[in-house]
């Protein structure tokens, strides 16, 4: 019986290949998301502390150069939160489209994956009625033998 052979295998191969690149760029891209929501994050945080921090001393007495301080860095960290989001609106974009990119190369390979069975499966029916047709050979002969026989 002949053994099944694909003829677009390698071109099915790289499809999985090209997949499994997207994929590893999507996942970068994914990270790069996270490590700017923990980056804006610790911003916050750090802002909460120091406005905390402000409150709690409040009772006590502060000069103007100390106020001037704590109000340029809240100001400082407000302008890192400010550049934050729209870096981490651009990464989010990205991510999108090498999400987009990942399912066109997942579409591609099912594509080719799907035409493979397909033709497996014509091959394989092609296989039986060739089997089909020499048992059915095999047995007339057999038949004709022992009638042979017979007479």
């Amino acid at each position: 019986m002949k053994k099944f052979k694909y003829r677009l295998q390698a071109l099915l191969k790289m499809k999985e290949h090209i997949e499994k690149e997207r994929q590893k760029l999507l996942a970068t891209s994914a990270k790069k998301v996270q490590n700017q929501q923990e980056h804006l994050k610790s911003v916050e945080d750090d802002r909460n502390d120091t406005v905390e921090h402000q409150r709690e001393n409040v009772s006590e007495r502060f000069t103007v150069a100390e106020m001037l301080v704590v109000s340029r860095y809240l100001h400082k960290l407000k302008r890192e939160s400010i550049l934050g989001e729209e870096l981490l609106r651009a990464l989010k974009q990205e991510e999108e489209a090498k999400r987009q990119e990942l399912l066109k190369a997942t579409r591609e390979r099912k594509k080719y994956e799907k035409l493979r069975e397909v033709q497996q499966d014509k091959h394989n029916s092609t296989m039986e009625t060739v089997l089909a047709k020499e048992n059915d050979e095999t047995g007339v002969n057999t038949f004709r033998q022992k009638t042979k026989e017979r007479s």
